[in-house]
């Protein structure tokens, strides 16, 4: 299969850092995972467009009590585009939030690369953008083995058998 053709619409928050600002990954680094998860994912001359959002714990954590009713600080969320024919040469494919002082702080906790773990929510993020999700058991288990080989491609060790041990 080949890599989706794909827009990456990037916006950065005012209410960032200087020091979370250094933390984002570059664009090719992003780039790199998310076109490994969502390869396959095109029709014959489309183009797929992603947003992707760095928030501050504030915003972050607004929106996610807003949408999930947890208003705390999250590392990311992903909220997909309506599931709908598109016409058109550019599809739509939703919004991914990231929140680098949450994803900082724990790829310290958990002993983890700061750019392996961006990769790891990057593509986790994407995989809901396609309709992945881990609510029930047997959902959780397919989308973490799928997470984990397409990881294992990038170089990126298990990050689910890594949490387990600690």
């Amino acid at each position: 299969m080949t890599a989706p053709r794909f827009i990456l619409q990037m916006q950065v928050s005012p209410d960032l850092s200087v020091a979370e600002l250094a933390e984002i990954p570059s664009r090719r680094l992003m780039r790199a995972a998310l076109a490994l998860a969502l390869t396959g994912c095109t029709d014959e001359g489309q183009s797929l467009a992603v947003s992707l959002q760095f928030l501050g714990g504030a915003e972050i954590a607004e929106i996610n009590g807003q949408f999930r009713q947890r208003p705390q600080p999250t590392n990311c969320l992903s909220f997909p585009a309506p599931t709908q024919a598109w016409p058109g040469r550019r599809r739509p494919l939703g919004d991914i939030l990231l929140c680098p002082a949450v994803v900082a702080r724990e790829a310290d906790e958990q002993g983890k690369p700061l750019r392996d773990h961006y990769r790891h929510l990057l593509i986790h993020s994407a995989l809901h953008l396609l309709g992945h999700d881990h609510q029930e058991e047997e959902e959780a288990g397919i989308m973490e083995a799928l997470e984990t080989r397409l990881l294992a491609q990038l170089g990126v060790a298990d990050p689910y058998r890594i949490q387990s041990n600690e």
